[in-house]
């Protein structure tokens, strides 16, 4: 039986992440919370067509954060933003703790801050629900937070 969870993160318990660790989890995604999600996504749209500087959509990252990215590359910025951090060693972490990495992943971009497009939480949701885990090396990020290659 797998733990049923809704993608409003206050609404998830301790108790629950625990379950989540320790069985298959079934994301819900109700409409308040993808309204939420295409509002903040809106935001990031509307400040691009008015040509302002979205770190780390149009501009550079870390000390080019002051650099302004052509609008031809910017699908190239994010492909090899992807790229150049997708690379770890080490084993590869287990289903239990990948399954929790990805109810958090998801949990965090529901709250409607980051930009994301709502499809990037579905197909998220979609793997969780069907008990596909991505292979996440144990070692290897970049960056002062420790999660980027893992989370590539």
């Amino acid at each position: 039986m797998s733990t049923q969870i809704s993608a409003r993160a206050a609404d998830v318990t301790l108790s629950q992440l625990r379950d989540i660790w320790q069985g298959p989890a079934h994301m819900s995604l109700d409409e308040t919370t993808m309204t939420r999600v295409r509002s903040s996504q809106q935001t990031v749209r509307a400040a691009l067509a008015a040509e302002q500087p979205v770190y780390g959509i149009n501009t550079g990252f870390g000390m080019l954060a002051n650099v302004r990215i052509p609008d031809d590359h910017l699908v190239e910025l994010q492909e090899n933003l992807i790229l150049s951090h997708c690379a770890g060693i080490g084993e590869n972490l287990d289903d239990r703790s990948v399954r929790l990495i990805l109810v958090l992943k998801i949990l965090s971009l529901a709250q409607g801050y980051s930009g994301v497009s709502p499809e990037v939480i579905v197909a998220l949701s979609k793997l969780l629900n069907h008990e596909v885990y991505p292979c996440v090396p144990s070692r290897g990020s970049v960056g002062a937070s420790g999660d980027l290659a893992p989370l590539a």
